[in-house]
């Protein structure tokens, strides 16, 4: 499981929740180095913030899209706009969350989005 977000806490937090779902994590504090780091590994699941510095979660969907990377990924964010649910979506991201996020709601897109790409 990766965590992207570029805020400390929240990237924290997360990654206490994804450990109570009995899943492991690995943080990134960005989506260059998320997209960096899939040269080497690729995981289950990504939790993608879409407001960061940078390379923003859309962004990074189009890239892995492009890439063909095919990681189920759950785009997560505090500023929900109109249209952006359908955007992200359409870019390939199998959820799309508003925080703050409840744990029943991300373990639920956690194993609908694992399931779907097995």
């Amino acid at each position: 499981m990766a965590i992207v977000d570029d805020d400390d806490s929240v990237r924290r937090a997360l990654h206490r929740l994804i450990l109570s779902l009995s899943y492991q994590s690995r943080t990134f504090a960005s989506g260059e180095e998320f997209l960096e780091a899939l040269q080497e590994s690729t995981p289950d699941c990504v939790l993608l913030d879409l407001h960061m510095p940078g390379l923003k979660g859309l962004d990074v969907l189009h890239r892995m899209r492009t890439e063909g990377r095919h990681v189920p990924a759950i785009a997560m964010t505090g500023f929900d706009q109109h249209g952006m649910r359908e955007k992200c979506l359409k870019a390939g991201a199998a959820a799309y969350l508003v925080k703050p996020l409840e744990r029943a709601v991300v373990a639920a897109a956690i194993a609908d989005a694992t399931a779907t790409s097995s």
